[in-house]
């Protein structure tokens, strides 16, 4: 349903130059939002979530 990359804000200040590794399946459109940490990523960052499904189809999930 989404691809999610997970940018640590550290990267961004360090104005580091960012490459993905895209997506095989089509992108409907694409969220940004701060997370200022999580088990696995424990310092803060930005996801960054290419999604897969219509902004429809991504709140009948978000529920």
């Amino acid at each position: 349903m989404a691809t999610v990359y997970m940018v640590p804000n550290k990267d961004i200040e360090d104005h580091k130059s960012l490459d993905g590794a895209g997506s095989a399946a089509p992108v409907d459109h694409v969220s940004l939002y701060f997370n200022a940490g999580h088990p696995g990523v424990d310092v803060p960052h930005y996801h960054v979530v290419l999604w897969h499904v219509t902004k429809k189809q991504e709140a009948r999930v978000a529920k």
